[in-house]
C-alpha cells in the first residue's frame, strides 16, 4: 500500500467522552453504529519461515471481533464496531484550516474562550517586531536557584489567576480553556468548508477538529505557548520574560522541577499523581507497568532507557514521521513521533487520572492546560522540534507541496488583548518569534542509538501465527499478537539491503481506539516467541510504543465528538532497526504486539511501507 501525505476516511455517528472516572467505571458513552466489512490480509504459518509463507485473505466484519470484547455494554460494543460508514462520502479538506473554516461550539457546560469579532482581528505580520533582546527559555530544574526569576514567574501566574473572575482573555482559566477547546473536540469544521468536498447533493457531515494527530500539533502548540509567555511578560512588566522548559530529555531534568512542587506556589497543582512527583520519570511507562518486558530497578537504568526512547523519537528521517501527516477531516489520522512518544508519556506519568493517588489535570486533554507545568512541558516539546529542524539537520523540511500547511492559521488573544491571526508560516523560526533556548547540558540522547539485544536465542522455531488470524484483531492485555509482514522489494534492493533516509522504511500499524481511554501497546521486531522479556527500549528489536492520551475531562467532557472510535495510522521507523539487526536482505519481518493498557484497542492492519 503506497503511503500518502493525506489520509482520508469516512465519517460516522458520534457520542461524547464524559469526565474521566476512577478504575472500575467507564468514562465514555457511545451509541449504536453500522457494520463495516473489510478486505484484509494476514500471514499464516510459521513466523520463522520465509519464501514459502502464504497470504491468507479474509473478509471479516469488525463487529464480530469487537463484540467479543469483555466488559462492554452492548451499546459500547456496537459503537466501537463502527470505524467508518460506507454510506457516507470521504471528506478531506482542500482549504487550509483557518478561523473561517472551523468554529467553537459552546455546549454541555463548556463555554468557548477567546471569542472575537472578525473585524477586530489583526494579522500577526502587521504587528511590529520586537527590537529587544531574545527571550531565553532556560531549563526548569536550573532556574530554581534564580529566586528573582521564580518570584516573577509565580507573580505572573498569580496575576493570570486573579483575572479568572473577569472576562479578560488573558486569565489563566481562559488560557487553559483554549487548549480544552482545540484539543477536546469543541471545534467543528464548518459545513461551508466541507460542502465542496462531498458528493453533489450530499449533506455535509459535522466534522470534529483537533490539533492532535497531524502536522498541526507542533505549530499550534508553539503559537499557544508563545502568546501565553507574552501575557506573563506583560503582566509582570518584563518583555524579556521567558517560560522555563522542563527538559525531561536530560538525565538531571527527568524529575518534576522543584519550582512546580511547592504547595504554597501558584505553580503547584494538586491533581498530579503523587507517586510520581518526586520520582524519575519513565518515558516508556504509559499508564501501566510493562507486560513481560524488562523493568529497571534503579534510576540510572531508567534514565538510560529514557535516553534511548528520546533517540528513537528524534532519529526519524522525514517530516511525516516527525510531525505527522496533513490534517484530513475524517477518521484515519497519522500522528508523528514528536507527539506520540515522550510528549504523551509525560502527560500520563504526571496526571494519570486512573491513579489511586490523585492525578488528572495533565493526564486528560480536557484539563491538561490547568496545570502550570503543562506550559513548560510543551516548551520542551517545542524545543525538540527546534532541535530537529536545526541541530539535527532538517532545516529544509518544508516541501514544495506544503502550502496548505503553511497557510493553516488560528486566532489567539495577545498580551494587549488583541485577537491576532497567526499562521504556521509565521512560527517556523523561533528566532523570528523573539525567543531562544539555553542549552547548557549535553544532548546525551544523541549517542543512545539502541543496540541489538543480548542473550536472545534465535536458533529455535519462531512464533506461530494461527492459520485463521486476520485483521482486525482485538488486543487484550496478557495476550501477545504475532504477525509476519512482507517488506517492499525496493527496500531490500538497496546497498546491503535496507531503505535510504530519503525514502525510509516504516512499519505501519492501523489501530482503532476509544479516544476516551488510555491505550498502549509495544511493538517488537524479530524477537522469537517466549523471549520478549529480554527486550526493552534500549534494544534495536524494540520498534517503539503506541500510547493514547485520553480525551474527555474538562467542562462537559469532549465536545460531542469523540466517544466514537478513532482510527490512527502510526509509523515505527525501521531503517536503523533493519541495519542494526542485519536483516536488510530479508523479505519478511516478524512483528510482536504487546498490549499494555486499554480495553478497546483494535489493530486493523500491520504492514511495511516506504515513505516518500
Amino acid at each position: 500500500m503506497a503511503s500518502s501525505s493525506l489520509i482520508c476516511s469516512l465519517t460516522s455517528a458520534a457520542s461524547t467522552c464524559l469526565p474521566l472516572s476512577k478504575p472500575g467505571t467507564t468514562p465514555c458513552k457511545t451509541e449504536h453504529g453500522r457494520r463495516r466489512r473489510l478486505s484484509c490480509k494476514a500471514r499464516a504459518g510459521n513466523v520463522g519461515a520465509r519464501d514459502d509463507d502464504t497470504v491468507v485473505h479474509h473478509n471479516i466484519d469488525r463487529r464480530e471481533v469487537l463484540l467479543a470484547l469483555s466488559g462492554f455494554t452492548a451499546a459500547t460494543k456496537l459503537g466501537l464496531a463502527l470505524a467508518a460508514d460506507d454510506t457516507k462520502p470521504a471528506v478531506c479538506l482542500t482549504p487550509p484550516i483557518t478561523n473561517e473554516v472551523i468554529k467553537c461550539v459552546s455546549a454541555d457546560g463548556f463555554q468557548c474562550p477567546g471569542l472575537f469579532r472578525p473585524e477586530d482581528v489583526v494579522d500577526f505580520t502587521a504587528l511590529p517586531r520586537s527590537n529587544g533582546p531574545l527571550r531565553v527559555r532556560r531549563p526548569a530544574h536550573l532556574v530554581a536557584a534564580d529566586d528573582e526569576y521564580v518570584k516573577k514567574y509565580e507573580a505572573g501566574i498569580r496575576m493570570m489567576k486573579d483575572l479568572d473572575a473577569t472576562d479578560d482573555p488573558r486569565s489563566f482559566r481562559r488560557q487553559a480553556a483554549i487548549h480544552e477547546a482545540y484539543c477536546n473536540f469543541h471545534y467543528k469544521v464548518t459545513a461551508a468548508a466541507t460542502a465542496a468536498t462531498t458528493a453533489a447533493g450530499s449533506p455535509a457531515p459535522e466534522i470534529d477538529f483537533d490539533v492532535h494527530f497531524s502536522s498541526i500539533f507542533a505549530p499550534w502548540h508553539r503559537m499557544y505557548i508563545y502568546f501565553f509567555e507574552r501575557i506573563i511578560g506583560e503582566l509582570v512588566g518584563d518583555p524579556t520574560f521567558a517560560l522555563p522548559y522542563w527538559n525531561w530529555d536530560a538525565p538531571d531534568g527527568m524529575i518534576l522541577p522543584a519550582i512546580f512542587n511547592n504547595e504554597s506556589s501558584p505553580l503547584y497543582d494538586a491533581k498530579r499523581n503523587q507517586e510520581h512527583v518526586d520520582a524519575v520519570i519513565d518515558l516508556n511507562l504509559g499508564p501501566g507497568k510493562q507486560n513481560d518486558l524488562p523493568l529497571c530497578s534503579d534510576d540510572a537504568c531508567l534514565k538510560a532507557t529514557n535516553l534511548c526512547t528520546i533517540y528513537r523519537q528524534m532519529a526519524v528521517d522525514t517530516p511525516a514521521q516527525f510531525h505527522g501527516d496533513k490534517f484530513c477531516a475524517a477518521r484515519v489520522k497519522a500522528p508523528g513521533s514528536l507527539e506520540n512518544v515522550a510528549h504523551t508519556a509525560v502527560h500520563i506519568w504526571l496526571g494519570d487520572p486512573l491513579s489511586a493517588n490523585t492525578g488528572e489535570d495533565m493526564g486528560v486533554l480536557g484539563t491538561a492546560g490547568r496545570d502550570p507545568v503543562f506550559y513548560s512541558h510543551h516548551a520542551n516539546v517545542d524545543r525538540l522540534w527546534h532541535l530537529w529542524t536545526g541541530a539535527l539537520g532538517h532545516e529544509n523540511f518544508v516541501g514544495a507541496s506544503a502550502g496548505q500547511w503553511l497557510d493553516t492559521g488560528f486566532v489567539f488573544y495577545d498580551e494587549k488583548r488583541r485577537p491576532v491571526r497567526i499562521t504556521v508560516r509565521d512560527v517556523l523560526d523561533a528566532g523570528r518569534l523573539g525567543y531562544a533556548y539555553e542549552e547548557k547540558e549535553t544532548l546525551e540522547w544523541l549517542d543512545k542509538r539502541p543496540k541489538p539485544a543480548t542473550g536472545i536465542e534465535r536458533s529455535g522455531v519462531g512464533p506461530r501465527v494461527p492459520v485463521a488470524i486476520s485483521f482486525p484483531v482485538t488486543l487484550r492485555k496478557g495476550d501477545k499478537e504475532y504477525v509476519t509482514v512482507e517488506r517492499p522489494e525496493k527496500a531490500r534492493a538497496g546497498a546491503g539491503g535496507g531503505s535510504s533516509n530519503k525514502e525510509p522504511e516504516v512499519l505501519v500499524v492501523d489501530v482503532t481506539i476509544d479516544p476516551c481511554e488510555y491505550a498502549k501497546f509495544d511493538v517488537l521486531v524479530n524477537v522469537p516467541k517466549g523471549q520478549e522479556a529480554r527486550v526493552g527500549p534500549q534494544d534495536s528489536e524494540f520498534a517503539g510504543s503506541f500510547v493514547n492520551l485520553p480525551h474527555g475531562g474538562g467542562d462537559g467532557g469532549s465536545g460531542g465528538g469523540m466517544g466514537r472510535p478513532l482510527t490512527l495510522a502510526y509509523r515505527f521507523a525501521l531503517r536503523e532497526l533493519v541495519e542494526d539487526l542485519g536483516c536488510g536482505r530479508d523479505r519478511l519481518l516478524d512483528v510482536t504486539l504487546i498490549p499494555v493498557a486499554g480495553e478497546r484497542v483494535v489493530v486493523d492492519d500491520v504492514r511495511v511501507e516506504l515513505l516518500k
